[in-house]
């Protein structure tokens, strides 16, 4: 006999990574407690003309405030993801040309030298197997790491601009 079942354990309409700061019946939780505490002594610290209003706890402002510190660090963290995509960019050497005295050679030299290489390019592009760049696999590893965790960074900060965005437009 298998007694296999699927069990939830949350609350209706919950959404994830988002705290719950009330009861609901009114009262805080444990985390919403925290959170009062905290609010009152961080306004006991600024001048009275930039305090919040602290008479009664206010969970929807708890929230908004999490989003925005969540967006905060994931845009933090994008941007790093970038200026190391930058920085791996820049590190990769470019080849440069070398220049050649050409004073010594005369007209006739010097267009048979450039025959000559435009015929070697003209066959190597025709006959000549692609060989791709050798790259170290440390090198491979790191940028494959810096493209994902780059893309996952550029969907997660929109999704919670999105979500702030919604906050905002509810008036919540």
């Amino acid at each position: 006999m298998n007694n296999t079942y699927l069990a939830h354990h949350g609350i209706k309409g919950m959404k994830w990574g988002v705290r719950r700061y009330q009861n609901s019946n009114g009262s805080l939780t444990p985390a919403g407690r925290k959170r009062y505490d905290r609010d009152i002594a961080d306004n006991l610290g600024k001048k009275k003309d930039n305090r919040i209003d602290t008479s009664k706890p206010d969970p929807n402002r708890w929230v908004r405030e999490d989003l925005e510190r969540k967006k905060r660090l994931v845009d933090t963290s994008s941007s790093f993801v970038k200026q190391l995509q930058n920085l791996e960019t820049e590190t990769h050497p470019k080849p440069t040309r070398k220049i050649m005295d050409l004073s010594k050679m005369s007209d006739k030299e010097l267009r048979d030298r450039i025959n000559r290489e435009l015929l070697e390019q003209q066959y190597n592009k025709l006959f000549s197997e692609i060989e791709q760049p050798t790259i170290s696999k440390g090198r491979q590893i790191a940028s494959d790491v810096l493209s994902v965790s780059g893309s996952a960074l550029a969907v997660t900060g929109s999704a919670l601009a999105i979500a702030l965005s919604i906050k905002e437009l509810r008036g919540k």
